[in-house]
C-alpha cells in the first residue's frame, strides 16, 4: 500500500488507541494492586478495551449512478493492484450498499451478499448481520487481483421483477430500467447489502469504507440513512463536474445526506469528480481553473454548503497516475488534496467521538479510584496522630484507642446499613425510568398508529397520524426526562449524605444525562419527519407507504429506546460504584487499625513499629496516588486536538 494520507492517519489512530489501551491496562493492574478492583469496574474496563480494539475509522461515499464513487475508492485505496478491484467501469456499477472492512474476529476474507427479498421481512439489517445463514458467501482470493475483481462483480448483479414486486420491495418503478427482453418487468438489485472482509493493510488496521449505490438502485433502505452514513466520520457526496448538481443528485442529497450536515463529529464533503472533462489544453490551465471554480460556486449554492467543503478531483486520472506512477498526472488529478482533507477529518472526528464515549469515562474511573486512596491516606494520617499521642506504656491511653476503634467500627456498620435504603430507592427509580420508555408502552403507541394509518384514506391523513405518533414518542421522552431529573437529585442527595456520614471529600454524583438523550431522539424525529413526508407523498400504494414508515421511523425509535433502557440499567449499577469503593476501603482501614491496636495492647507490636508501618503505608499511598495522576495526565494529553486550519488552507490553496 502506498504511503498516502490515509495510511498516515490510520497509523496515527492505531498509535493513539494503543497509548490509551496501555494506560487502561495499567490502571486495571493499579486497581487490583490497591484492592479496589471489583466485578463491575473490571467489566467496564474490559468493555472499554474491547471498544478500543473494535472501533473503525469510517468513510462513506454516496451519490447518483455514474458519478465515479467506486472509481474514487479504487484510486484512493486499491491502486496497488494495478487495476480496478471494485466494479466501476462503464456499465458495471455498485447496485447495493457495500461495506469494506476486515473481520478481525473471523480473520478471513469473504464477500457476503444479502438477498433483496429480505426486505419483505420485518427483520432489520442490523439483526441480519448476526444471521450468517441468510447471506450468500463468496470466498475472496486477495492475492490474485483478477480473481478478486471477478468476485466483486457479484455486487453489480440485478434481477428482473414485475413493477408490483419492485414497489413491494421499496423501489420506485419509474426510477428503474426496463428489462430489455420483457418491457413489463424492471431490473432491481439482486442484493440488499454486501459485506466485504478484505485483508488490505488499511482495513486490517481499522479503516472501513461504505460505498452506496445510485438512487435507482437504492430504493427505501432506511438503515443506510439512519445508521451507516451517520456512523461515518466523513461522508463524501460525489458529483460529476461536467453535469453539476442534477435533479436526481439533489433528490439523493435531500433524502439521505442533507440532514447529516449538523451532526457533531461528522465531516460532510461534496467531491466534484471528472474534472478532467473540463481540462482544456488549448485554452490553458487558468481557464480550466476558472471553469472548475464556477462549478464549485454553483454546487455550493445548490447544496447550501461552504465552497471549502467542495473538493475537485479526477478519480480516473488519479487511478491511472498511480498505476503508471505518473506524478504529473497524479498532481493534476488533485487526489492528494482530497485525501489530505478526508484523512484529517476521519481521524479528528473519530478521536472526538471516542473521547466522549470512552476516554472521558476512563478518566472518571481513575479520578474516583484516586479519591478513594486519598481518603484512605487521611484515615491513616489520623491513626498516626492518635498513636503519636501514646506516651510510654500508658495502658489507659491504649485502651481508649481500642475502645474508640471498636466504636468507629460499630458506627461504620450502622452508617453502611443506612446506605441500603437509598440504594434500593435508586434501583426502584431506575425501574421507573425504564418503564417510562418501556417496550409495552411503546408497543401500544405502535399498534394505535398502525390502526390509524390503515384507516387513513389519504397521504395527508397518514402524515397527520405520523405527527401524532411523534408527539406520543416525545411525551414518553418528556416523562423520562422529568424522572431523570428526580433521579439525579436523589443520587446527589445520596452522595452528599455519604460524604457527611463517612467524613470523606464530597464526590461528584454520576448524573443520568436526560437532556443528551432528548437531543438524540429529537434528531431522529426531525430526520424521520422529513423522510416520511417524502415517503407518503411519493408512494401511491398505501400499504407500501405504511410498511416503509414502520421500517424507517418506528424501528429506529424502537432501537433508540432499547439502547436507552440498557444505558439506564447500566447507570443504576454504576452510580453506586464510587461509594462502594470508598466503603470497602474505609472498612479495610478501620479493621486493620483495630487489629494493630489490639496487637499493641497485647505487646505483639510496638508503638515505634506501628508508626513506622503507617509511615510506609502513607509513602506507598502517595506513590500510588502519583501513579494514578500520571495515568490521568497521559489520558488528558491524548484528548483530540482541535482540527487545524490547514483543511481550509488546503481547500483554499487548490484554487
Amino acid at each position: 500500500m502506498a504511503d498516502n494520507q490515509f495510511t498516515q492517519s490510520v497509523n496515527e489512530f492505531e498509535r493513539w488507541k494503543s497509548v490509551i489501551a496501555k494506560e487502561m491496562k495499567g490502571f486495571r493492574l493499579w486497581l487490583r494492586r490497591n484492592q479496589l478492583s471489583d466485578e463491575q469496574s473490571d467489566k467496564r474496563i474490559r468493555a472499554m478495551l474491547e471498544t478500543l480494539d473494535s472501533e473503525y475509522l469510517t468513510i462513506a461515499f454516496a451519490g447518483e449512478f455514474s458519478r465515479g464513487k467506486t472509481e474514487l475508492i479504487n484510486a484512493i485505496f486499491f491502486s496497488d493492484y494495478g487495476q480496478r478491484i471494485l466494479p466501476s467501469q462503464a456499465g458495471r456499477t455498485t447496485m447495493c450498499p457495500t461495506e469494506l472492512f476486515f473481520d478481525a474476529q473471523q480473520q478471513k476474507n469473504y464477500l457476503r451478499l444479502l438477498p433483496i427479498e429480505t426486505r419483505l421481512q420485518d427483520t432489520s439489517l442490523t439483526d441480519y448481520r448476526d444471521m450468517p445463514n441468510h447471506w450468500v458467501e463468496i470466498p475472496l482470493v486477495t492475492n490474485e487481483a483478477e480473481e478478486m475483481a471477478q468476485a466483486m462483480q457479484s455486487i453489480t448483479q440485478t434481477k428482473s421483477v414485475s413493477r408490483a414486486e419492485a414497489l413491494e420491495l421499496g423501489f420506485d418503478a419509474t426510477m428503474l430500467d426496463e428489462d430489455e427482453f420483457n418491457p413489463e418487468k424492471v431490473e432491481i438489485p439482486a442484493w440488499r447489502h454486501a459485506m466485504v472482509s478484505f485483508s488490505h493493510p488499511l482495513l486490517q488496521q481499522g479503516l472501513r469504507i461504505v460505498d452506496t449505490p445510485g438512487l435507482n438502485a437504492l430504493g427505501s433502505e432506511p438503515e443506510l440513512t439512519y445508521q451507516l452514513l451517520p456512523q461515518a466520520q466523513a461522508v463524501v457526496f460525489v458529483l460529476a463536474a461536467d453535469a453539476g448538481v442534477t435533479a436526481s443528485d439533489l433528490q439523493i442529497w435531500e433524502d439521505h445526506i442533507e440532514q447529516l450536515k449538523n451532526r457533531p463529529n461528522l465531516g460532510l464533503y461534496a467531491v466534484l469528480n471528472k474534472i478532467d472533462v473540463l481540462w482544456d489544453e488549448i485554452s490553458g490551465r487558468k481557464k480550466t481553473e476558472k471553469a472548475i471554480n464556477r462549478v464549485i460556486r454553483q454546487t455550493s449554492r445548490h447544496l447550501k454548503i461552504p465552497e471549502t467543503d467542495i473538493l475537485p478531483v479526477s478519480a480516473q486520472k488519479a487511478l491511472l497516475g498511480r498505476i503508471r506512477d505518473d506524478k504529473a498526472l497524479l498532481l493534476r488529478s488533485q487526489i492528494d488534496d482530497v485525501e489530505a482533507v478526508l484523512s484529517e477529518t476521519i481521524l479528528g472526528n473519530k478521536e472526538a467521538v471516542m473521547w466522549d464515549n470512552v476516554i472521558a469515562e476512563s478518566t472518571r474511573l481513575i479520578e474516583d479510584a484516586q479519591q478513594v486512596l486519598k481518603s484512605r491516606k487521611e484515615q491513616i494520617e489520623k491513626q498516626q496522630d492518635e498513636i503519636k499521642g501514646i506516651r510510654g506504656n500508658n495502658e489507659s491511653q491504649l485502651q481508649d484507642l481500642v475502645d474508640k476503634s471498636r466504636d468507629a467500627q460499630a458506627e461504620f456498620k450502622k452508617r453502611h446499613l443506612a446506605l441500603k435504603p437509598s440504594q434500593r430507592l435508586l434501583e426502584r427509580q431506575a425501574d421507573v425510568l425504564i418503564n417510562a420508555v418501556g417496550k409495552e408502552h411503546f408497543d401500544e403507541i405502535i399498534q394505535r398508529t398502525l390502526h390509524e394509518m390503515v384507516e387513513s384514506k389519504t397521504s395527508v391523513g397518514m402524515m397527520r397520524t405520523s405527527r401524532r405518533f411523534f408527539q406520543a414518542v416525545e411525551g414518553m421522552m418528556n416523562e423520562f426526562c422529568r424522572e431523570a431529573e428526580l433521579t439525579n437529585k436523589m443520587a446527589e442527595s445520596m452522595y452528599a449524605k455519604f460524604s457527611r456520614d463517612f467524613e470523606v471529600e464530597l464526590l461528584e454524583a454520576r448524573y443520568l444525562k436526560g437532556k443528551i438523550y432528548r437531543r438524540q431522539l429529537q434528531q431522529i424525529l426531525d430526520e424521520s419527519s422529513q423522510l416520511n413526508r417524502n415517503l407518503m407523498l411519493t408512494l401511491t400504494e398505501q400499504s407500501v407507504a405504511v410498511k416503509r414508515f414502520f421500517a424507517t421511523s418506528v424501528n429506529h425509535i424502537a432501537m433508540f429506546f432499547k439502547k436507552l433502557r440498557v444505558d439506564v440499567r447500566q447507570w443504576s449499577r454504576e452510580v453506586m460504584l464510587p461509594l462502594i469503593q470508598q466503603v470497602n476501603s474505609l472498612k479495610e482501614t478501620l479493621d486493620s487499625n483495630h487489629q494493630q491496636l489490639l496487637a499493641l495492647q497485647h505487646n505483639e507490636a510496638t508503638v515505634e513499629g506501628r508508626l513506622k508501618a503507617l509511615k510506609t503505608l502513607v509513602f506507598e499511598l502517595d506513590t500510588e496516588i502519583h501513579n494514578a495522576q500520571q495515568s490521568l495526565e497521559k489520558l488528558r494529553q491524548s484528548a483530540p486536538k482541535k482540527s487545524s486550519s490547514n483543511v481550509v488552507e488546503l481547500a483554499t490553496a487548490r484554487r
